[in-house]
């Protein structure tokens, strides 16, 4: 089983909750800002150093949770910072961007940090889709087309023209081409049974955040039946699981960091007038992070992941201020880290 560490980047001064979209500018202090950027550096150079398989970047906008609204940047960047570790964009949301700066983008990426790139591509959550105005109605049907004229960019040897339904190019001819031949490992949506069959049918991965472990083998199942039906067996590697994640030397520890880190969240909160809602739904498994606790439950959890079919394990490190981030990184690299690898 592989792990990767994501890069969250997020803001640590007061600021409104995950179910607040958009959240206020007035309350992003710019040091603060620069700040989440040198520590997610570090995290990411610390869990490339510490022998973590992936480092990846996600896509949010308008809120202080992950402040990386163009993930290709912070890959970039990361690109720079780490050796070995792959850099996983999961990932650009398709809908958000024009899909042909999104294919240059990406090549780039992947020529800076020497073909180590993997991508995720997503269609985002509702609130996303505010951002620049998108019609929610058409953003499935954006997000594979999109992902079908990139992978074209990616692989023609020559240019050509694109007339879709939602993408009209005259001309497309990228520069870079990636470093991967024929292109980057790529995944997409796991989380519906439509987003499956596509990815499937393309014999591209599948990804999930935060869903219930049952949830994740019934479609992991049938992930694997389209698959052969389209001709193809999948790798382990092709399932990726994203949570929570916090490690300590035990389960009593972790819970009560756990507890004193959302709480000390709430009361910054209350003290803050929240006029606006409209952020994405919370899922039990965002209040309750899957993966907290000590060595040996969480080599639990992994394993009961593993038997579900998943084969990277993308880890947020959402819980407690930037020294407890970097102690629970640590306790999860000495003790956990190389078993779970071996899975």
């Amino acid at each position: 089983m592989l792990v990767s560490s994501l890069c969250m980047t997020g803001y640590d001064g007061p600021a409104p909750g995950l179910e607040i979209w958009p959240a206020e500018p007035h309350y992003c202090r710019r040091d603060l800002a620069a700040a989440a950027f040198s520590h997610s550096l570090a995290m990411a150079r610390r869990a490339d150093t510490l022998g973590f398989d992936w480092v990846s970047v996600s896509e949010h906008h308008y809120a202080p949770y992950i402040l990386t609204p163009n993930p290709c940047v912070m890959a970039a960047a990361l690109s720079q910072v780490t050796s070995r570790a792959k850099i996983a964009l999961l990932g650009p949301l398709v809908p958000l961007c024009n899909p042909v700066r999104l294919a240059e983008e990406l090549a780039m990426v992947d020529q800076l940090s020497g073909g180590r790139m993997v991508v995720l591509f997503l269609r985002g959550t509702p609130n996303e889709h505010r951002t620049y105005g998108n019609d929610p109605q058409t953003t499935r049907a954006m997000t594979q087309e999109g992902i079908d004229l990139i992978i074209k960019a990616w692989t023609s040897d020559e240019a050509f023209a694109w007339s879709g339904a939602h993408y009209d190019f005259g001309t497309v001819a990228v520069w870079p081409r990636p470093l991967q031949e024929p292109y980057p490992p790529i995944y997409g949506s796991g989380n519906s049974e439509e987003s499956v069959r596509f990815a499937a049918a393309r014999g591209m991965g599948i990804a999930f955040s935060f869903a219930p472990v049952d949830v994740v083998a019934g479609w992991v199942k049938l992930y694997h039946a389209e698959a052969a039906r389209a001709g193809w067996q999948p790798r382990p590697d092709q399932v990726i699981y994203r949570g929570i994640a916090y490690a300590a030397p035990g389960d009593a520890q972790a819970q009560a960091d756990m507890g004193a880190f959302f709480g000390k969240k709430a009361a910054e909160q209350a003290r803050i007038e929240q006029k606006t809602m409209g952020g994405p739904p919370i899922v039990p498994l965002v209040t309750e992070p899957y993966f907290v606790g000590g060595p040996e439950t969480l080599k639990g959890r992994f394993e009961t992941l593993r038997d579900c079919g998943v084969g990277v394990v993308d880890l947020a490190w959402g819980i407690g201020d930037p020294a407890q981030r970097e102690a629970a990184m640590d306790c999860f690299a000495a003790s956990i880290l190389p078993v779970v690898q071996t899975f």
